[in-house]
């Protein structure tokens, strides 16, 4: 996973700023990253503008893992959440430097939602989240960053907002027409099928994959939907692989 994952947080935020038109540097973001073990903690400002950055980031982050065979999940809250760095101690003028650290109400409630209603890799929203975003973009309808949040985030049969890892394919509402991801395509077609024949004797794992896979194969129909797309068809997961329940 270590090797999978390179994270260059002001090359996502300068990103994020050049997507949306925002004329944002990386400095004017409040944007924090902390990562141990197989978990990665991310945190902003509680306003709706960074709220666009850490989807974004969530996106951008899972996509990379998912291209490379890592599927993930995890939730986002809203509430306070302290990062330390030991850096922010040198600069008080303490002697020496604690170990790094991360902890508040926000953290443990993110966590609380990963573990006990993500079921699958995904990245769900806790709904006062959601109705933060989902307010924006009723009371901003037709600017970027509502176009962004709109295609970036979905709900899900089962409740929870969820952020979409296939929201760039062609037939979306954000991305210009000729924006290229068919090398992404082909990359996690083939991590999703792998994934889903290396858990097919295991019905509960099996499961969550499925529910990616059904995902990646309703974005890969809307965007073969599209005439200047229609070969993309050739990357949908095919039956054999991904069963569905016979009528």
């Amino acid at each position: 996973m270590y090797g999978a994952l390179d994270i260059r947080n002001n090359d996502l935020a300068e990103l994020f700023s050049l997507e949306l038109e925002l004329g944002l540097a990386a400095d004017d973001f409040d944007d924090r990253f902390h990562s141990f073990s197989d978990c990665i903690v991310m945190s902003v400002k509680d306003d709706v503008t960074e709220l666009g950055l850490l989807v974004f980031m969530v996106f951008k982050i899972c996509r990379q893992l998912l291209r490379a065979g890592f599927l993930s999940r995890g939730g986002i809250a809203l509430g306070p959440l302290l990062h330390q760095f030991p850096d922010d101690e040198k600069r008080k003028g303490a002697s020496g430097a604690p170990s790094p650290m991360v902890f508040g109400p926000a953290f443990i409630d993110a966590y609380n939602l990963e573990a006990n209603h993500a079921d699958g890799a995904r990245v769900i929203m806790h709904t006062k989240v959601w109705k933060m975003l989902d307010g924006h973009c009723n009371d901003h309808a037709g600017t970027r960053l509502a176009q962004f949040f709109r295609t970036h985030v979905e709900r899900a049969e089962d409740g929870p907002a969820f952020v979409n890892l296939f929201a760039d394919f062609p037939g979306n509402a954000f991305y210009p027409a000729d924006y290229d991801v068919r090398a992404d395509i082909q990359a996690i077609q083939h991590q999703l099928c792998k994934a889903l024949d290396d858990t097919a004797d295991k019905p509960h794992q099996f499961r969550k994959n499925a529910m990616l896979a059904n995902e990646f194969n309703l974005a890969v129909s809307m965007a073969a939907s599209v005439p200047r797309y229609s070969h993309l068809e050739q990357y949908l997961i095919p039956r054999c692989t991904l069963p569905k329940r016979r009528s």
